[in-house]
């Protein structure tokens, strides 16, 4: 069990937000560049992959460091 510290959640919470604003702004940003429907998930699965690598990156050190 990983007993995370408030500043730990706090930063999580932050990181979260920041993903989603991160993949809102490429969206709308492509939507505005008229980008094409593929090319948008081409990008927003890239970003959204890497996004989530880290974020599974994170729990994995909080788990082994809880241990």
């Amino acid at each position: 069990m990983v007993n995370w510290s408030d500043t730990e959640l706090a930063v999580f919470s932050v990181v979260g937000i920041l993903v989603l604003f991160k993949l809102w702004t490429i969206w709308h940003v492509a939507s505005k560049a008229k980008a094409s429907r593929t090319g948008k998930l081409m990008f927003m699965g890239l970003i959204s992959g890497l996004s989530l690598f880290g974020v599974g990156a994170k729990l994995w050190i909080s788990y082994q460091m809880g241990v």
